[in-house]
């Protein structure tokens, strides 16, 4: 991400973050060793599926089958939330094509 969407991201969740006591729930380590995990909020809401439904997250479902997650990026899609302003929205590191391996991922 970069630019305004960035930005927009690094203060979504430093209002939902910042000065605030979280949980973190591990789920799993990827094959990098890092630590996949859920972010519980104060008032129980889950960053991660804030940050989906916001429009300023992708869901990878190879790496997660979260249908759920799903759902929520469809529906930041449908009405064209931050990352899905574009009519072509890149995945980082995807080159700006917004396509992965040549499939797209929706």
């Amino acid at each position: 991400m970069g630019g305004p969407r960035r930005s927009g991201f690094k203060q979504f969740t430093s209002e939902m973050v910042f000065g605030k006591t979280v949980t973190v729930h591990v789920t799993d380590r990827d094959g990098y060793g890092r630590t996949v995990a859920d972010v519980i909020l104060p008032d129980s809401r889950v960053l991660n599926r804030e940050l989906g439904a916001a429009g300023l997250a992708w869901w990878y479902r190879q790496y997660s089958k979260d249908e759920s997650l799903g759902k929520l990026e469809a529906e930041a899609r449908a009405t064209r939330r931050v990352l899905w302003a574009d009519r072509d929205p890149s995945r980082p590191g995807a080159g700006g094509s917004g396509r992965r391996g040549g499939s797209a991922e929706g």
